[in-house]
């Protein structure tokens, strides 16, 4: 007699009645450690009981879930299926957790921040110490929302707080608030020749080197375009993409490299002197950094937190 796959419905009604958190740290610990041993001392489990828990789980789905092999075990294919659900549940146990603990010690709660790298140096690099003393019993979980933690499933409503540029539509039930203007410009170290002072000629941008940007950013559109415009030779690049400001900066620090790129991405450095921003003819208005947040759904904490960077960015 011919049986039928499991159909998503029926899955889904063993995981409400017979799974258990136990079960999904343990495809996670397998997942990232490959071996029953190394997986029951990171759990602080036996190895039996790891055993136990995998059979019970490949009970449930009707599936083999992992290869055993001399040097551990690997993932099935239905495995991977079920490994990012069991990441994303033991994630939102634990901010579960987290603010539920924050709330019960403290009463303030958890605020959910997602901020971009130029958002992040614009208004909370160097500001947070400041909210700490103005707020201590508020507990900030900030993240950067990056394009693959978007993919892997993070939503708008997944925080608080959107510190982020402006974005063309604001999403219905959010509000937008300006905090900082900002601009594309042409950024190097003090010692970099072309830092001497002055408007800086298009053609000695053409002589430069440069850090190079991601397909699609409006950096690397904008370099192109004036290389194409200006009839430069070529656009000499070191071709090192750092999306993380602090490697940008390392990059910068050699004194031999331009970087096209936000102010705001940098300005932590730009206002202590470590980096300059040149004077050129590539220097654009950017659309202006602030807060997206729900002001009808949010907390007292959350409307405070946002009062608190409007004021930041007019400093």
């Amino acid at each position: 007699m011919h049986v039928l796959p499991l159909s998503a419905t029926i899955l889904r009604n063993r995981f409400t009645l017979r799974a258990k958190f136990r079960h999904m740290q343990v495809l996670i610990a397998l997942a990232e450690l490959g071996s029953m041993r190394r997986a029951a001392s990171a759990l602080g489990m036996t190895q039996p009981a790891i055993s136990q828990m995998v059979a019970e789980l490949e009970r449930l789905v009707e599936t083999a879930l992992f290869q055993r092999h001399a040097r551990g075990v690997t993932l099935t294919a239905a495995a991977s299926e079920l490994l990012p659900a069991a990441q994303s549940i033991l994630a939102s146990l634990d901010d579960a957790a987290e603010r539920m603990s924050s709330r019960l010690q403290y009463g303030a709660g958890v605020i959910r921040i997602a901020a971009s790298p130029a958002a992040a140096g614009a208004l909370l690099q160097g500001r947070l110490d400041d909210f700490h003393q103005r707020f201590p019993d508020t507990h900030l979980h900030i993240v950067d929302p990056s394009p693959d933690m978007v993919a892997a499933g993070g939503a708008l409503g997944d925080y608080d707080i959107h510190c982020t540029r402006k974005p063309a539509v604001v999403p219905a039930g959010w509000q937008f608030h300006d905090c900082v203007a900002d601009r594309l410009t042409v950024i190097c170290h003090p010692s970099h020749p072309l830092a001497q002072g002055g408007r800086v000629p298009v053609a000695a941008l053409g002589d430069a080197v440069w850090l190079s940007h991601r397909v699609g950013s409006v950096a690397r559109a904008r370099l192109e375009d004036a290389a194409t415009r200006h009839g430069w030779p070529q656009l000499t690049l070191c071709r090192i993409n750092a999306h993380i400001p602090e490697l940008t900066r390392e990059l910068l620090m050699a004194g031999t490299r331009l970087s096209l790129m936000p102010r705001s991405v940098m300005l932590p450095w730009l206002q202590s002197g470590v980096l300059v921003e040149i004077d050129s003819a590539l220097t654009q208005p950017l659309a202006p950094l602030g807060c997206l947040w729900r002001p009808e759904s949010s907390a007292r904490s959350v409307a405070n937190a946002v009062m608190f960077l409007q004021e930041a960015g007019q400093q």
